[in-house]
């Protein structure tokens, strides 16, 4: 007689199954063979699967707008960040502030409160259902008014629970905490954050699939629109600062978080080494600010990881960056006892690098308050919790169990379940040995099994095939169940390691929980300083991306300002520098001395349009707190930047391109400022010349009838004699590009210069574009012949052909008749 063994891991109890979902189940057999020898062999069924889950983040935002003021509150499912907008002036009916927030946040789910005003109802259906060129669809969700009153939202928000609320307070306590967090004077931003944490209450189970968990809040953050430069969508595609493509695979297009990124500046600056920088990059290039000590303070760091200096330091910080993950959403999971090994291992290279790079910036924490801010974060606990983290976890069986596993030596108690689960082997041998004698001869071959919550088996392989329950029954022995070949019985020798040992591996895994249960909570004591320490990182790893790019270009540092002036010296566009061999640098002024609006004329392809974009993009750039593609430049703070540059024409939008023309111009001239950046490029080309001109003049006329509270404002156009509709103001200045005349042919020379262009060269553009000399030749001829209010000579081989057409339509018709 001879006895084998081998081990499995498969799924344990139901009750910890949640909070080790990941890791297999655990069973032990023993098999006992008559007349062989003794085989023994260890064999794990189960093998870790470490994927990291799909960075895609799904958010929900409430809105409400009632009298001009908007309110809104946004959750993002996979983190449980839950953020509230202050209530901020949303003016109708254009309700620029809240596309600007729609484009941020990028909802999958937009609730509305049905008595919302109708303009502002209007605009959330018109970006959802027609302009929406997201890669997943958002959906739009109206709620009752009764069922989302005020009083019922302010009521689910007192009872809402935050990890870093106190502990062990009252009521009152409560409540007062959560009015430093909260507004509750801001009735809009109220009742859309009530809205939000209602329909969450009701709706949980649907969005995340899983009937007994419901929503985790792992904190709340206010957010504040007031210091933020206001540009609409059309701007930021004008100017190319987001470039948003399919994906080139058709299996993905469609699909949330697949679109690409096209060459565009954010593509540009995206060097980011963490997941959380490139997301806080598109934040931070959706947030240009006109704050100007926290420009200041981003320029300075910006200054300092482009200097030689500091190479070594940018390094270090950097191979740190790159471990750093979004803790909330990690945190999360572990709180719902949802996550996998790889998150906790995920949580401790955060914990251990975020400390890392506290400790790197303290040695260069003169050179920016920024960094002095990370350097001086209180790291203790957070050190602590690494320490913690590296001696209770054991990561190396965690992956290979696929659960979160103790290291020995952390609990006595834990550490004899583990010995005595480790010597179930051997027992279970010799148990198999005395068992297999019981049996009757016609049983070759028995397996001892055990199993969580059923304790010890034996399994006997069937003798015969079809048999009866009656026919399964054996002395002494208590049937249990049949799987494939083998009958499972309950013997004495399976009773008495119940009675002996007991159901070992379920109360393994019921003590590792409390473990971590218990270390859960003191993270979440510690979550606001972590997430903070998070946050500032990932700022970092922006503007270390964007030093590099600085660096990289030979970009120049801007000198910002609160007097409205915009003085470029020898600006270039930074997209072209990256694509083009050579760039010819152009000057730009705007100020009081110089004039605040700019008229722009020149042949076509000189290079108008080029030149305003860059002047866009510096300006813009200088608001990020970057430095810009100059040789030097004073920008003073603007509050918004319009453009009238590229018309996205949309069958959906139900709107010809001279009527998006018209729209956007409409936007600039009712929504800008004194301080506002105006960009215009061809303005009333989509239209005859008459009316496109009166319609340039009058727009014109009307910023310069504002003087001295009048934008900035660049503007080209081919309308030549504009300067004769216009009213004569110091304000105006003429521009033209540069050229020259070789052969009969302009030589473009892209320098701009002081004056007007008296010819557009379209004849000798259209023939260099490939149009045939012969429709150049005739164009001409007709365009001479008008500028002496005559009619131009038909051309004779066409009249010749008109001719021929028409006697033979004579001849047939003549035919018709006589038959």
């Amino acid at each position: 007689m001879s006895a084998s063994t081998s081990a499995q891991a498969a799924a344990s109890d139901s009750n910890s199954s949640a909070a080790q979902n990941s890791r297999p189940s655990h069973f032990i057999i023993s098999t006992c063979r008559r007349n062989n020898d003794l085989l023994s062999t260890n064999r794990n069924s189960c093998e870790n699967q470490e994927t990291e889950e799909s960075e895609v983040e799904e958010r929900l935002l409430a809105v409400c707008c009632r009298s001009g003021k908007l309110g809104a509150a946004s959750y993002t499912l996979q983190t449980g960040e839950l953020e509230v907008l202050e209530e901020i002036l949303d003016r109708p009916p254009e309700h620029q502030i809240f596309l600007s927030l729609f484009k941020q946040v990028d909802p999958v789910k937009i609730i509305l409160d049905s008595k919302s005003q109708n303009t502002f109802i209007s605009i959330v259906k018109k970006i959802v259902f027609e302009e929406n060129d997201s890669d997943g669809k958002c959906k739009l969700i109206f709620v009752a008014s009764k069922d989302y009153n005020f009083e019922a939202c302010k009521r689910r928000i007192f009872s809402l629970s935050l990890p870093n609320e106190p502990q062990n307070c009252t009521d009152e306590e409560r409540l007062t905490f959560l009015r430093t967090v909260i507004d509750f004077s801001q009735n809009q931003s109220v009742h859309a954050l009530g809205a939000l944490l209602r329909y969450l209450d009701l709706n949980w189970s649907n969005l995340c699939m899983d009937l007994h968990t419901k929503a985790q809040f792992m904190g709340l953050k206010r957010i504040s629109l007031n210091d933020i430069v206001t540009m609409d969508e059309d701007t930021y595609r004008g100017l190319q600062i987001f470039s948003t493509i399919s994906h080139p695979s058709n299996f993905k297009k469609g699909v949330q978080g697949s679109n690409k990124e096209g060459l565009s500046l954010y593509q540009l600056f995206s060097k980011c080494s963490s997941k959380v920088g490139h997301r806080r990059m598109r934040v931070l290039f959706r947030h240009p600010s006109k704050d100007l000590v926290v420009l200041k303070q981003r320029q300075e760091v910006v200054a300092f990881f482009m200097r030689p200096q500091s190479d070594t330091a940018l390094r270090n910080i950097c191979s740190s960056l790159r471990f750093i993950k979004n803790v909330n959403g990690i945190l999360a999971k572990i709180k719902a006892l949802s996550a996998k090994a790889y998150h906790w291992k995920s949580l401790y290279n955060t914990l251990y690098n975020a400390v890392l790079i506290s400790e790197l910036c303290e040695p260069i924490a003169r050179s920016s308050e920024y960094l002095e801010n990370i350097a001086t974060c209180d790291t203790n606990k957070l050190y602590e919790m690494a320490l913690y983290m590296n001696r209770i976890i054991d990561f190396d069986l965690s992956k290979s169990e696929g659960k979160f596993t103790v290291k020995a030596g952390v609990d006595a108690d834990l550490d004899m379940k583990k010995q005595t689960m480790a010597s179930l082997h051997n027992l279970m041998s010799e148990t198999a040995k005395v068992e297999m004698d019981r049996l009757p001869p016609f049983v070759e071959e028995c397996t001892m099994l055990y199993m969580p919550h059923l304790g010890y088996l034996l399994g006997v392989k069937a003798w015969s095939d079809h048999l009866t329950l009656d026919q399964k029954q054996l002395p002494d022995m208590k049937f249990m169940f049949q799987n494939n070949d083998y009958i499972h019985y309950k013997s004495k020798g399976c009773e008495e390691l119940d009675l002996l040992i007991g159901d070992t591996y379920p109360e393994i895994v019921a003590h590792e929980t409390r473990i971590m249960m218990r270390f859960t909570s003191i993270l979440l004591e510690n979550l606001n300083s972590l997430s903070s320490l998070i946050e500032n990182c990932a700022e970092l790893d922006c503007l270390i991306a964007i030093s590099k790019v600085c660096k990289e270009l030979n970009f120049v540092r801007p000198e910002l300002t609160l007097d409205k002036i915009i003085h470029i010296k020898q600006g270039k566009h930074p997209l072209y520098l990256t694509t083009c061999e050579s760039f010819v640098p152009n000057d730009a002024e705007s100020s009081h001395t110089e004039g605040y609006v700019k008229i722009l004329t020149g042949p076509n392809s000189s290079g108008k349009s080029v030149y305003m974009k860059q002047i866009g993009l510096i300006v813009y750039l200088a608001h990020l707190g970057s430095f810009v593609p100059a040789e030097s430049a004073t920008i003073g703070i603007v509050s918004n930047i319009f453009t009238r540059i590229q018309s996205t024409e949309c069958i959906a939008a139900h709107m010809s391109a001279f009527l998006i023309d018209l729209k956007q111009m409409a936007l600039a001239l009712q929504e800008s400022s004194s301080n506002s950046l105006i960009l215009v490029d061809e303005f009333g080309k989509g239209t005859s010349e008459t009316d496109g001109l009166s319609l340039l003049a009058a727009c014109l006329n009307t910023l310069l009838f504002r003087s001295e509270e009048c934008p900035h404002v660049f503007l080209s156009t081919h309308f030549l004699n504009v300067k004769e509709f216009i009213i004569e103001t110091p304000i105006v200045k003429f521009l033209s590009f540069e050229h020259i005349i070789q052969d009969g042919e302009p030589v473009f020379l892209f320098r701009v210069m002081e004056g007007s262009c008296e010819f557009s060269f379209a004849h000798q553009v259209a023939c260099s574009s490939g149009i045939e000399e012969n429709i150049v030749d005739r164009a001409k001829q007709i365009f001479q012949t008008m500028n002496n209010n005559q009619l131009p000579e038909p051309n004779k081989n066409i009249m010749s052909k008109l001719n021929h057409i028409t006697k033979k339509i004579r001849k047939d018709l003549i035919l018709e008749d006589i038959y």
